[in-house]
């Protein structure tokens, strides 16, 4: 069976949430601080998020942008924020965590999916800046837990990285771990994105913010914009119309 197309976006709080919902967004990928690259959002954001939308909140749990290697008090502070975003309602996390040596941190990160009980879990870009692209997803997927990764292929941007990208989709299928991508995709890259990787699942940011800034508000018509051109690549992929 065709995996069906996920639009997933950044909000930092439960404006940005309820205009993502208002759009089409399908997931909510909630984060404080995007100008560190996102942290773990608060208490009172999470709550406010998750009561105010009818789609999926995944929270970001990460507690500092100094690196994804975390010490022992940082993982029992992740491990904490996991249970606290299941109880909060959230219906998912986001998470991530390397050695020094850029492999998958394996005993951090079974700490956080200790707590995760039930909750859906992605792995966040941390895998762009490890070791090894595949290595990683292998390492994920022996986790058994973890439902994606988000990643750009290992370049700044997801749309460099078509080919990557493209190899890490159909290692994911033969693993059963979905590859979402992510970084740098606006409204006019989501149609080759689709086409050239086979990817379903697409992860967006500042490309459905007025000004492409993330302090500017998310402007619901793009995320219908960006959502339909989704659709529509993938209709086009799955009933071969798309002869490129």
């Amino acid at each position: 069976m065709k995996r069906q197309p996920i639009l997933e976006v950044i909000a930092v709080d439960a404006a940005d949430a309820r205009a993502a919902e208002q759009g089409g967004a399908d997931r909510i990928e909630l984060v404080s601080a995007m100008s560190e690259g996102g942290l773990t959002p608060s208490v009172g954001i999470i709550e406010q998020v998750v009561s105010q939308v009818s789609i999926p909140v995944y929270v970001m749990i990460r507690p500092h942008s100094r690196s994804f290697c975390y010490s022992a008090g940082d993982i029992r502070v992740m491990t904490q924020e996991v249970r606290i975003a299941r109880e909060l309602g959230a219906s998912g996390i986001v998470v991530g965590a390397l050695s020094e040596g850029g492999e998958v941190d394996l005993a951090a990160m079974e700490s956080c999916l200790s707590e995760a009980q039930g909750l859906g879990v992605t792995f966040h870009r941390a895998m762009d800046v490890s070791s090894s692209l595949t290595g990683t997803l292998h390492s994920i997927s022996t986790l058994g837990q973890v439902e994606r990764v988000l990643t750009s292929g290992g370049k700044q941007t997801a749309p460099e990285a078509m080919l990557q990208l493209k190899q890490l989709h159909e290692l994911g299928q033969a693993l059963g771990v979905t590859v979402m991508a992510g970084s740098g995709v606006t409204l006019n890259r989501i149609r080759d994105l689709v086409r050239q990787t086979g990817i379903t699942e697409i992860h967006m940011g500042s490309g459905v913010r007025y000004g492409g800034s993330f302090h500017k508000p998310i402007h619901p018509q793009m995320v219908e914009e960006a959502k339909q051109h989704l659709l529509s690549a993938f209709q086009s992929k799955n009933d071969g119309s798309d002869t490129r």
